[in-house]
């Protein structure tokens, strides 16, 4: 491959020149007595601004009561101008699970900080996965 066009592939595509970065996060021990939609919709303006991302539109909304009690919680997508993050809180297990995708670099770390704090989550586990 020539110079020009690994240059011209590293500056068009997002990260790296990859299609994007993942980053999937999973927080224990959280806080959700409060849990809503108003305090998840919050939480994504406040984790798209924190990793300078454009949100499109609101979130979108899916609210478990199935009678399978570890499945009780809400879950919500949110369209970014780069992809999407996917956000599922279950309070019986005080977890939340989350998955940020976007063409655009942003810091993992930070993220991933932020977001356990958010939730008041006292462990997570997280991957980062770059997507080719």
């Amino acid at each position: 491959m020539s110079e020009a066009i690994k240059r011209h592939t590293t500056e068009t595509f997002g990260y790296r020149g990859n299609y994007g970065l993942e980053l999937i996060l999973d927080l224990k021990g959280c806080d959700l007595s409060n849990l809503s939609k108003e305090r998840l919709t919050q939480f994504l303006i406040e984790l798209c601004d924190r990793v300078r991302m454009n949100r499109h539109g609101d979130p979108l909304y899916w609210e478990d009561w199935s009678g399978v009690p570890h499945l009780h919680g809400i879950s919500a997508v949110q369209f970014i101008e780069t992809s999407n993050i996917v956000c599922h809180a279950l309070p019986l297990l005080k977890a939340v699970y989350l998955n940020l995708f976007t063409c655009k670099e942003f810091d993992t770390e930070d993220a991933r900080s932020f977001c356990k704090s958010y939730w008041g989550a006292t462990s997570d586990t997280h991957t980062v996965i770059t997507r080719a």
